[in-house]
């Protein structure tokens, strides 16, 4: 059959090892958890991504948490698991904790579900401070343990956002894109937000430089302040010709949540792809980050 989180990538993108994904679970750490012979399985902690559009919400399944393990709630194929699963978690009058900056900022209320192309979406209703909408998404959860920690997710200052876009376009220099096109470059995103939980902010940004000499170049970021500069502790950069459907298979910040206990939050991100789009984990360990786990949104 089709594998379907797969074909909605270009082939040559292999960072997105859907097939292994999907059969084993990700691990946050070396360290599995054991279980007890004849104890009751608990209950599954699962993380959604929510998004608006036109003030009208939706939330998709992203991943169940089990102690170190992060584990597909389904997969695009498991048609009889998708509806089990909206049917015990999508069901109408749900309500989940809202997650913004690593913290809880409100709840979703659940209003109804549906089948997409390939995954099931639900509709609900955000109560939140937070202004979700466009690039702005966040997450929830109906784990009354994970993001305890205080919400923390800001517009940059303007001295934070110009050493931020210093920092960007060094990197498009470095990466060979020609001086006449800097000044091309898209913010579609620029998110403070501490996640670490030391009181310093960092830095996730998403930019875009359209294909006029028929690549598309996007760049994923996470930035540190150091000194009055800054240091980019990930950078995804990515030149391509885009199909002539013009799919793009740029990657934004969802939100952050530490999973795992271990005080640093994993990031949450979506990618573009054809026809399609899936959700991304990274983690930072052993003070690198690296995509740990992804999960496709839909892919028709």
């Amino acid at each position: 059959m089709r594998n379907t989180f797969r074909a909605f990538l270009r082939p040559k993108r292999n960072f997105l090892l859907a097939a292994l994904l999907l059969s084993s679970p990700a691990v946050l750490t070396t360290t599995k958890m054991s279980s007890i012979a004849g104890a009751a399985p608990p209950p599954k902690t699962i993380v959604f991504a929510v998004s608006a559009e036109s003030g009208e919400g939706s939330m998709d399944a992203i991943v169940i948490v089990e102690g170190k393990q992060l584990r597909h709630p389904y997969t695009d194929e498991q048609k009889d698991a998708q509806k089990s699963f909206g049917e015990k978690y999508f069901a109408s009058g749900k309500v989940y904790r809202l997650i913004f900056g690593g913290g809880e900022n409100g709840t979703v209320k659940l209003d109804k579900w549906s089948e997409g192309c390939n995954n099931i979406h639900a509709q609900v209703t955000a109560s939140t401070p937070a202004k979700l909408g466009g690039k702005v998404m966040a997450l929830a959860t109906n784990s009354e343990a994970l993001g305890k920690r205080e919400s923390s997710r800001r517009a940059p200052t303007d001295t934070e956002r110009a050493a931020v876009l210093t920092l960007m376009k060094s990197i498009y220099r470095q990466r060979r894109t020609p001086a006449s096109l800097i000044a091309g470059i898209k913010v579609t995103n620029l998110t403070a937000t501490d996640l670490d939980g030391d009181g310093q902010f960092e830095f996730v940004g998403s930019f875009t430089l359209a294909a006029k000499n028929k690549f598309e170049r996007d760049l994923f970021l996470i930035a540190k302040p150091q000194g009055t500069a800054m240091r980019g502790e990930f950078v995804k950069f990515q030149a391509y010709q885009p199909p002539p459907e013009q799919y793009l298979y740029s990657i934004d910040f969802v939100d952050q949540l530490d999973l795992d206990g271990d005080g640093v939050g994993e990031v949450f991100a979506q990618q573009g792809g054809f026809d399609g789009y899936a959700y991304l984990i990274l983690k930072k360990a052993g003070g690198r980050w690296k995509e740990v786990y992804d999960q496709i949104g839909d892919a028709c």
